[in-house]
């Protein structure tokens, strides 16, 4: 008795055999069709950044009590996990 996986197999699929990009002509001249290509879109990254305000002096960055812009990988990996600071919020503002 024949396994499942044997008689599955992706050369045998009908589907895929019948799935071609190419047109024929009358005259049996293959075309390449336009209408199932696919069309890839270059998107720049985002900037990921965050605004906080200094918990510490931060040498290179800012002082105590200070707003900044900073990326979230500075944010997240360094100054969040030592406590020198936080992201602004309205009742950090007040």
């Amino acid at each position: 008795m024949a396994s499942p996986a044997a008689s599955l197999s992706w050369n045998s699929s009908s589907w895929l055999n019948n799935r071609t990009l190419t047109t024929t002509t009358n005259e049996g001249i293959r075309i390449p069709d336009k209408s199932s290509a696919f069309v890839i879109l270059a998107q720049k990254k985002a900037k990921k950044t965050r605004k906080i305000i200094l918990t510490d002096d931060v040498t290179d960055v800012g002082k105590k009590g200070q707003l900044l812009d900073v990326k979230a990988g500075f944010y997240r990996n360094f100054l969040h996990p030592t406590g020198k600071a936080r992201i602004v919020t309205p009742v950090l503002l007040k």
